[in-house]
């Protein structure tokens, strides 16, 4: 459980400690309040018939900024209050504290942001936990230093950890505590102001918190930046990743005891395992100034709260419309295939989500968002096909800007 108050604390103190640069710049906040209604006909994607939830949520976010000459910082509590009970719904209850700051010199850029919350599975990540349905706690750390060395030369190196909490699950468990901490170099070098070049290596460790698995991975990768045109660019970057993968089990036996008895013993046993393979992400965008258009595919290994590091393939199409000041249509084609190592064997799931939305600025303050989805999961082994699909809406209300000094 993520102890709320100290999270405050440290937010506070970080606040104070820069407090010597405030003189220079402007502390200010501009709340956003909203209200929300959602449906779904299988919320948590059981694989159950008569599943179907209607949820209202109110929302608050209460940014609170300071801008400087050479330093931002942001503190943005965010709250949403449904009228569910538990963590079952995309509605459900969600405490977030987010705080970030920036640095900036003439060479170098230092960033630092931590986050703590309390939200379900399902918010998190409907893609891969819908099925769980849980509550999450998270606390996350992460500090960014991007050094110019030269007209061409850049160097950036991002030191991140995270630490996981799951909720009690209903029937079997699936989730599991995890802890991970990763640090990625990157140097990149600038051959033109169309096209940079860059090589990055990457290391982390994740580790189950109650002690009985373990994952270290590794990997190196190169890539580049291209400019293409005035309206299409191109990023791509491919490597290889190696994981080395352990688990503390028990393996069990019959024996004799001296007595003649036969009983079962169990064994403490180390079961080790790899996942080496090739890695790459590709993003392909177009921008003119009315429609945005991009899309990605990326293979990388990353934290899923299963018994170890999760090899995931994901594919994406976006386009974002602007047809009017007023009105602005999204859409998004998403799948994602995972292959879910645990202690026994590998599991195979396959996510699909489709996402329709039209946001309309009703007037200078308020906004209307409406989101149609659809959902469809399959399971490899056994071979189980789970969907859902839902409709909300949400009204916001975003308020005027309002120096606290």
């Amino acid at each position: 459980m993520i102890r709320r108050g100290a999270a405050l604390l440290c937010s506070l103190a970080v606040a104070m400690c820069i407090a010597s640069r405030s003189n220079a710049g402007v502390w200010g906040t501009q709340p956003v309040l909203g209200f929300s209604g959602d449906y779904s006909s299988n919320p948590a994607l059981l694989n159950l018939p008569d599943t179907a939830e209607t949820h209202a949520a109110l929302l608050l976010d209460a940014p609170i900024q300071y801008v400087g000459d050479a330093f931002k910082l942001s503190v943005l509590p965010s709250f949403r209050l449904s009228d569910s009970e538990g963590y079952s719904s995309l509605d459900s209850d969600y405490e977030h504290l987010t705080v970030s700051s920036e640095f900036d010199t003439e060479r170098n850029t230092f960033t630092a942001s931590g986050l703590v919350a309390r939200d379900s599975s399902l918010y998190h990540d409907y893609l891969l936990s819908g099925s769980t349905g849980v509550r999450r706690d998270t606390g996350t750390a992460d500090v960014n230093w991007d050094r110019q060395l030269t007209e061409r030369f850049e160097v950036d190196t991002d030191v991140n950890s995270t630490r996981v909490r799951y909720g009690e699950s209903v029937g079997v468990p699936t989730l599991i505590d995890y802890k991970y901490s990763s640090v990625v170099p990157t140097l990149t070098w600038a051959e033109s102001e169309l096209s940079k070049f860059n090589v990055s290596a990457a290391a982390g460790r994740y580790n189950s918190l109650d002690g009985t698995t373990e994952s270290t991975n590794a990997n190196l990768q190169l890539g580049f930046i291209k400019k293409l045109s005035d309206i299409w660019s191109l990023t791509a970057s491919a490597g290889y990743s190696r994981a080395r993968n352990q688990a503390d089990t028990f393996e069990y036996a019959y024996e004799i005891t001296p007595e003649g008895r036969l009983i079962l013993v169990r064994f403490p046993v180390v079961v080790k395992s790899d996942q080496n393979g090739s890695i790459f992400s590709v993003n392909l965008s177009r921008q003119t100034e009315l429609l945005l258009l991009s899309a990605v595919a990326m293979r990388q290994l990353v934290p899923t709260g299963f018994a170890f590091l999760s090899r995931q393939e994901n594919y994406e199409a976006r386009a974002t419309y602007t047809a009017t000041p007023r009105w602005t249509f999204n859409g998004d084609v998403h799948r994602i295939n995972y292959q879910l190592p645990g202690i026994t064997g590998n599991t195979e799931l396959h996510t699909s989500n489709f996402q329709l939305s039209a946001v309309w600025l009703w007037t200078e303050h308020w906004t209307l968002t409406m989101t149609a989805t659809r959902v469809m999961e399959r399971y490899a082994t056994p071979n189980i096909d789970i969907s859902a699909s839902g409709v909300s809406l949400e009204l916001s209300r975003q308020f005027n800007w309002k120096s606290l000094q």
